[in-house]
């Protein structure tokens, strides 16, 4: 595998993750634990959060850090 799909799919599966679980935490004022975090609705959102982090959100993110890679390089 790739070092871009590795440091794709490691910061993309944090992130989808991270932002679930704090979707669900404002889910915790209408619904119990075992409702917000075992729904059809939030786990479906989690599906979204981690194909979004891991195909969006760290694309530009490793086009970051190769940016940042090449800009140190000419230095």
């Amino acid at each position: 595998m790739s070092e871009r799909w590795k440091f794709q799919l490691k910061n993309g599966l944090i992130w989808g993750l991270l932002v679930s679980f704090i979707m669900a935490g404002f889910d915790l004022f209408e619904m119990s634990i075992e409702d917000a975090l075992l729904s059809n609705k939030n786990l479906f959102r989690m599906l979204l959060f981690i194909v979004t982090g891991i195909f969006v959100v760290s694309y530009f993110s490793w086009k970051q850090k190769i940016k940042k890679e090449v800009t140190e390089k000419s230095i």
